[in-house]
């Protein structure tokens, strides 16, 4: 800031000065009246003092426009240059990332092709493959799944295009399956009936659907017996379906007193005896249903299992039963099951009579005689489309 003194006569002539010297932005600081000065200043007129002060400005001189132009059209370039730069990068980033998923798939499937049996490795019949992946999702054990896979590829190579064709499909299928389900025949061979098998299986339900079939469609007369008293609701289950179905019911509580259970229904066509649910991990539980059926002479056992029971667990199951030389299955909840290769496993393994699957809880109605045909629709429904 430039600050200076004035003295004059009067105020105009004062910012007169000002204004010559510094200019008209010049800022009055102050202004007083002052004595002359000297021996007789005394006897002059007072003079004006004033102090004024303008600031330094640097003014910057604007560029010329020719220079702005130049400058602006070069930053202008340089974004153009790096968006063309940006797209390349960006197009040889998506370039590479597919090459890489194709390599990827490559290995997936020479993975997947080490994962075939070995009459697979070498084959472009996508229908074959299809039925191969429908089979093992169906969690039917691998030897089966050859076998049927060997019979089908064998007759597709005399008939080309038969596993597209639904009907002949099965046809081979039941031919193979044919080898390991034992179907039970028609007719009983004793009056008693019992039932055994893991808890939660639904045996209660199932004899009732049973008990419902006998009675009201074949015209025979049946009655019920529970050893399941651990659980009060599965008698009160039982009780209730007697009243509706009309048949009698006898509660037992020791496995000594089925002898009189039966007696009581001795002229009854059919006696049907539901156990207690026992766990396949529980020995002791095993045993007191051992010795329940050492009681009973002549008899037909039924082990009821769940389809949605995991076939490691059906293996364990069937295992823990061994002792039993003798006995149907009876597949429960296919209704509720995602897969049904456990069917056919647990028929391979046992090699005992599959009588009966229930396909619900509607009682009579839902339960049903297996047939291979039934089996074979279950496995391959989702086949062809």
């Amino acid at each position: 800031m430039k600050v200076k003194k004035f003295s004059a006569n009067n105020n105009q002539e004062a910012l007169s000065m000002v204004r010559n010297e510094l200019g008209p932005d010049a800022v009055i600081l102050y202004q007083k009246k002052v004595k002359a000065k000297g021996l007789f200043g005394f006897l002059k007129k007072p003079i004006i003092e004033v102090v004024a002060a303008k600031e330094d400005r640097v003014i910057k001189k604007p560029e010329k426009t020719s220079e702005s132009y130049q400058s602006a059209m070069e930053l202008i370039q340089k974004k153009v240059e790096s968006s063309k730069q940006d797209k390349v990068t960006t197009t040889t980033i998506n370039s590479e990332v597919n090459e890489i998923k194709n390599m990827l798939n490559t290995v997936i499937k020479k993975m997947n092709k080490q994962e075939l049996p070995d009459m697979l490795k070498t084959t472009e019949n996508k229908e074959v493959l299809k039925l191969f992946n429908l089979l093992k999702e169906q969690e039917l054990e691998e030897a089966l799944i050859e076998e049927i896979i060997n019979k089908c590829i064998t007759v597709d190579n005399d008939k080309p295009g038969m596993i597209q064709d639904k009907q002949l499909l099965e046809l081979e299928m039941k031919k193979v399956i044919d080898k390991y389900i034992v179907l039970q025949q028609k007719n009983h061979s004793t009056k008693i009936m019992v039932f055994i098998g893991p808890t939660g299986v639904g045996k209660t339900t199932t004899i009732a659907k049973l008990a419902a079939q006998f009675a009201l469609n074949e015209g025979k007369t049946v009655g019920l017996i529970s050893a399941d008293t651990y659980r009060i609701a599965a008698v009160e289950q039982l009780r209730t379906y007697s009243d509706i179905l009309n048949v009698p019911l006898e509660v037992i509580y020791d496995s000594s007193e089925i002898h009189y259970a039966i007696n009581q229904m001795n002229e009854k066509d059919i006696i049907m005896v539901d156990t207690a649910g026992r766990s396949h991990k529980d020995k002791q539980q095993v045993m007191e249903l051992e010795k329940l059926l050492e009681e009973i002479n002549e008899k037909d056992i039924y082990l009821v299992m769940s389809c949605t029971s995991k076939y490691s667990d059906i293996k364990e199951i069937v295992n823990t039963y061994n002792f039993i030389d003798n006995y149907n299955i009876i597949f429960t909840k296919i209704d509720e099951a995602t897969t049904y290769g456990t069917i056919l496993n647990t028929a391979k393994e046992t090699r005992r009579p599959i009588s009966y699957i229930t396909t619900g809880q509607s009682v009579p109605d839902d339960i049903e005689v297996v047939s291979i045909e039934k089996i074979v629709s279950l496995l391959i429904r989702e086949a062809i489309h």
